[in-house]
């Protein structure tokens, strides 16, 4: 109960505030009757301390003074019987209280203390036992959802529903885990929430809620539109797994949004550590699946390919293989393990929600995973890049010999990574070739003129595209130099781009396919 409660549904209705109204919100834990001179060793935090004014300072000093050690203590306010020892508070304890924002009460003399303590201990009493039942509903509520649910998402509306609150969980990296918000745009909200956790980061606001053991009042921070609300860790085995965050919205946040907080965290830490076991035996798989496919050690057996598909791998489907280089040492600390794993698990989580498969293999301080032809990394890489972390990202390929082409070309990248950059295999390999590194210029004859180089019809095609390169792509003179009908050479040219999969029109492509032939001829005389 508050003091401005008290004041409407007690005898202190008949109460007058003379001092401390910005204090009226202050708790009431008890109430206290002194009347001697040390009056501060004899109070407590939220105590409403009750005189008969007998021993009130006299002197304008020491009544300014114990209204300051009295605030210190933490009282909730004081209320003097008038006007039999005193008939109103000294000016010099009206004036300190209003700056400290203590409240002063003044109540007749008539009024027993022996009411006062009665009626409002009483209250105290019943709306302890109101919420002690009512905490108790929404712990059976909550535990009941938890059965239920199967996501935090799930687990967030139940409790918003039971509080009337917005409620979001959120990981250690400012990623929206879920929300009870189902009608906002789940981007925004997801973008708001990372801001929101950068900026108690900033403000060392971060590191108060982590610390601590139970929910953490944080102020409304309107930097990034988000209200007054209260904070609270999860933890599984000592490690920070999320946070979850509880509006404040059009009422104050109080006791049994504290308590139903907490329950709330143990029930998502609860989750969490049941989907990690889950996550864990399918990483087991996923990752055999994903490393067989990318060392070239893929068994193509009807069940093999049937698991494959089972995972989401498609065998006839173009995929990039991309591979994240983490900026941890080796061999990994355990935090460097544990960011590594969170790096993971923001990845598993950003490809479920494009509708991707989490085809996935983390390995030291690297993370390859394949990304449909669908999916361009560059987007990724705004959600999950950082500064010290790099990504190589391998040509389009398919099936089972593609896919162990595609962890060739990610692997081939390492060396020419630079953090905080994508690094797409064609964009790498052209400027290296010509710089002369012998690998370089192997995979990029391979990435321009393979598919011509390994058909073994591809040797008039591959003959065809040197005198187009010699003649400058003039098409007649490539023809007469040829001695074929310029009919002939268009069918051979549209051949040439169908296997290449690249427009001879265009300049660019030209220039590299000229620079390809050159040094595949070079190669050819070594």
């Amino acid at each position: 109960m508050d003091i401005s409660t008290a004041l409407e549904s007690t005898v202190l209705r008949g109460a007058r505030v003379v001092a401390g109204h910005s204090g009226l919100s202050s708790e009431i834990r008890w109430v206290h009757v002194i009347d001697h001179p040390d009056i501060v060793d004899w109070v407590e935090r939220g105590h409403l301390l009750l005189s008969t004014g007998y021993n009130w300072p006299r002197d304008d000093q020491k009544a300014s003074q114990l209204i300051r050690d009295l605030s210190e203590r933490g009282l909730a306010g004081v209320v003097l019987a008038v006007p039999n020892f005193l008939e109103h508070f000294p000016q010099s304890s009206v004036l300190a209280a209003n700056d400290l924002g203590l409240p002063l009460l003044e109540i007749d003399w008539s009024v027993p203390f022996s009411t006062i303590t009665e009626e409002i201990h009483s209250s105290i009493i019943r709306r302890q036992g109101e919420l002690i039942e009512r905490s108790d509903e929404i712990h059976r509520a909550l535990t009941t959802a938890a059965v239920m649910a199967n996501t935090l998402g799930d687990l967030a509306l139940a409790l918003g529903n039971l509080l009337g609150r917005a409620v979001n969980f959120v990981d250690p990296d400012g990623l929206l885990l879920g929300t009870s918000e189902g009608g906002e745009d789940g981007k925004v909200l997801g973008d708001k929430e990372r801001e929101y956790l950068r900026l108690l980061n900033n403000r060392i606001l971060l590191r108060h809620i982590q610390d601590s053991v139970a929910p953490v009042l944080v102020e409304a921070q309107p930097d990034v539109g988000v209200p007054r609300r209260l904070g609270c860790p999860i933890r599984i085995r000592g490690e920070i797994a999320a946070f979850i965050f509880v509006d404040e919205g059009r009422s104050p946040l109080g006791e049994l949004d504290i308590r139903a907080t907490e329950h709330a965290s143990i029930i998502g830490a609860l989750h969490l550590a049941h989907l990690r076991a889950l996550h864990l035996q399918e990483e087991r798989l996923g990752y055999a699946l994903v490393g067989s496919l990318l060392e070239g050690k893929f068994e193509e057996t009807p069940s093999a390919l049937e698991r494959a598909r089972l995972s989401g791998w498609d065998p006839v489907a173009n995929y990039r293989v991309c591979l994240a280089l983490l900026d941890e040492p080796l061999p990994l600390s355990r935090e460097g393990f544990l960011r590594r794993e969170r790096w993971v698990d923001r990845l598993r989580k950003y490809l479920e929600g494009i509708g991707q498969p989490p085809l996935i293999l983390a390995s030291l301080n690297q993370i390859t995973f394949l990304l449909a032809c669908d999916a361009e990394p560059e987007p990724l890489w705004r959600v999950l890049g950082s500064r010290g972390t790099a990504l190589a990202v391998s040509r389009l390929h398919s099936g089972i010999a593609g896919m162990a082409q595609g962890g060739s070309d990610v692997q081939s990248l390492l060396p020419l990574l630079k953090p905080g950059k994508v690094h797409h295999f064609q964009e790498v390999m052209f400027p290296r070739a010509l710089m002369g590194d012998a690998d370089a210029r192997q995979l990029f004859i391979q990435s321009k003129l393979g598919p011509l180089l390994s058909d073994r019809k591809g040797e008039a095609l591959l003959e065809t595209l040197e005198a187009l390169c010699a003649e400058g792509f003039q098409l007649a003179n490539t023809a007469r130099r040829l001695g074929v009908h310029i009919s002939t050479l268009r069918y051979r040219l549209e051949r040439i781009e169908s296997m290449l999969g690249t427009a001879l029109e265009d300049q660019a492509n030209r220039f590299e396919l000229q620079v390809a032939v050159a040094l595949h001829k070079l190669t050819a005389e070594e």
